[in-house]
């Protein structure tokens, strides 16, 4: 014969054995498989959503449905912010080959070679004196967004050889080198007269 441990029976309010959902108003037995817990202070101090696991992810379907592009719109506004829209640029800087790590070991330091070129330029561009942006969102690269420059191409990201410029400035120039630029511009005197050309 197994050990009796107690004669004792724990009291069950009677009126808390179920439980009506207030949206549906049907009424379940008041347990996890029928309504969501909402612990209190200790978990011993078990309470549960007002409506029962069918109205509440009914509910919360509704309500991604609707704000569905609430996280898309948080996320532009952040990586609208300096530091937001550096953080984007330092991890794709991170994907390429020509990164190096002890030159910007984080976000930081990016930000803060971005901060000593602004002393001498501002904002504006130094190839073009355009006024460079922060904008996401558009689905397309945006000509004036600030974007990260090797001077010579075939040098990594480092504080000598990185500069800050247009994403269209960056984009059309491309692998031109000092050498080829100079060619550019000799070629462009002799045909035109002048290498002031636009």
């Amino acid at each position: 014969m197994s050990e009796i441990k107690t004669l004792r029976k724990k009291f069950v309010n009677p009126n808390l054995i179920n439980k009506t959902c207030t949206t549906c108003l049907k009424e379940y037995p008041r347990t996890s498989e029928f309504f969501y817990p909402k612990y209190g202070t200790k978990k011993t101090d078990t309470r549960w959503t007002p409506t029962c696991i069918t109205c509440d992810n009914k509910r919360t379907a509704e309500w991604r449905k609707k704000n569905k592009n609430y996280k898309n719109t948080a996320n532009i506004k952040y990586y609208e912010t300096e530091k937001g829209f550096f953080s984007q640029l330092f991890n794709t800087m991170k994907k390429s080959i020509h990164y190096d790590s002890t030159e910007f070991p984080g976000t930081d330091s990016l930000i803060e070679h971005w901060h000593r070129q602004k002393k001498n330029y501002g904002t504006k561009c130094p190839a073009t004196g355009v006024e460079m942006t922060m904008i996401k969102g558009q689905g397309r690269a945006t000509p004036t967004n600030i974007s990260k420059d090797r001077i010579l191409c075939f040098k990594d990201y480092t504080k000598q050889n990185l500069i800050f410029t247009t994403w269209k400035f960056n984009n059309d120039k491309n692998a031109t080198t000092p050498k080829m630029a100079k060619f550019i511009l000799k070629i462009t005197k002799e045909r035109y007269g002048t290498d002031e050309v636009e």
